[in-house]
C-alpha cells in the first residue's frame, strides 16, 4: 500500500524533465501493482485541436503512462495556450484560476486510485494563482513532493533552494531525481548528487539518462534502470506486513482448548 494518496512532482526549473519523471513515475508504480492516477492541475503552451479541444503533450504523456481512463477535466481542470507561466497565461486569457476547483478535482481522482501523481508547473516557485506557487498548492493539497533537477553545474543551489522552500511551506521533500545525466559526467555531474544530500538529507532517487527521444517507446525501460527502486519504495511504499503464523497444536484443530473444557468440567 502507499504511505501517501499523493505526491508532487515539481522541479528546480522549466523545462527539466518534470512529465519524463512523471510519467515514468506513474509506470514504476503501476509496475508495484497500484492504481495510478495523474493530474496536470494548470498546463500552459497547449495546442488547439481541429476540433477546437485544446491538447497538453504533457497531459497526454501522463495519462498515457498511467492507462488513464479518467475524465480529462479533472486531469487538467486548467488548459491555457500561451506558453507562460500559468498565472500571467490565465490572465492573459481572462481566466482566474480556483484553488478549490483544483482540489475538488484533486479528490475526485484520489478517491478513485491508490496514489495520484500530480505534476506541477516549470519550478517549485512558479506562480499559479496570483501570488500562490505552485509549493503552495502542494500544501493545499496536502502531498508530499519529489524534485527532478538538472544534471550539470549550478544544480546544488537550485535544488538546495527548492528544497528549503518546500519545507518552508510545510511541504515533505520526498527525494530529488537528475534528469538527463551525460553518459559521460564530469566532475560536477559526478558529484553534485552527493553534495545535494549531503546539504540537505534529501534522497537521491536516481539519475536518468540523456534520451534522444525522453517519452519514446523505451523510456520506461531508461527510467527503471536508472532509479534507486529500493530508496523509491521506501519513500512512497508502505513495507508488507510479516506473515504470522499460529503455532500447530498436535491431534485435531482445536484438541487442546477441547480437551482443557472436558477436563475442567470434570
Amino acid at each position: 500500500m502507499p504511505r501517501y494518496r499523493g505526491v508532487m512532482v515539481t522541479g528546480t526549473d522549466t523545462e527539466v524533465g518534470k512529465t519524463v519523471v512523471a510519467a515514468g513515475l506513474a509506470r514504476f508504480l503501476r509496475g508495484e501493482g497500484l492504481d495510478v492516477g495523474v493530474m496536470k492541475p494548470v498546463a500552459s503552451g497547449a495546442v488547439e485541436s481541429a476540433s477546437g479541444r485544446r491538447v497538453s503533450s504533457d497531459v497526454v504523456a501522463l495519462m498515457t503512462a498511467a492507462c488513464c481512463s479518467d475524465p480529462v477535466e479533472w486531469v487538467n481542470p486548467y488548459c491555457f495556450i500561451p506558453p507562460v507561466a500559468p498565472a500571467l497565461a490565465a490572465e492573459l486569457e481572462g481566466v482566474s484560476v480556483d484553488m478549490e476547483r483544483i482540489g475538488d478535482c484533486y479528490e475526485r481522482l484520489r478517491n478513485r486510485h491508490d496514489l495520484t501523481v500530480v505534476e506541477g508547473a516549470g519550478g517549485a516557485l512558479t506562480p499559479v494563482s496570483g501570488k500562490l506557487s505552485v509549493a503552495d498548492l502542494a500544501q493545499r493539497l496536502q502531498v508530499p513532493a519529489l524534485i527532478v533537477s538538472r544534471a550539470g553545474l549550478g544544480t546544488i543551489n537550485h535544488t538546495v533552494m527548492t528544497v528549503e522552500c518546500l519545507r518552508n511551506r510545510g511541504v515533505e521533500c520526498l527525494g530529488f531525481i537528475l534528469n538527463r545525466f551525460p553518459a559521460s559526467p564530469d566532475l560536477a555531474e559526478r558529484t553534485n548528487a552527493d553534495r545535494i544530500a549531503a546539504i540537505t538529507g534529501a534522497l537521491h532517487l536516481g539519475s536518468i539518462p540523456e534520451l534522444s527521444d525522453p517519452l519514446g517507446s523505451g523510456f520506461a525501460e531508461h527510467f527503471m534502470r536508472s532509479l534507486d527502486r529500493e530508496s523509491l519504495r521506501k519513500v512512497l511504499l508502505r513495507p508488507e506486513p510479516e506473515e504470522t503464523t499460529q503455532p500447530q497444536v498436535s491431534g485435531q484443530p482445536g484438541g487442546r482448548g477441547r480437551q482443557s473444557r472436558e477436563a475442567a468440567e470434570s
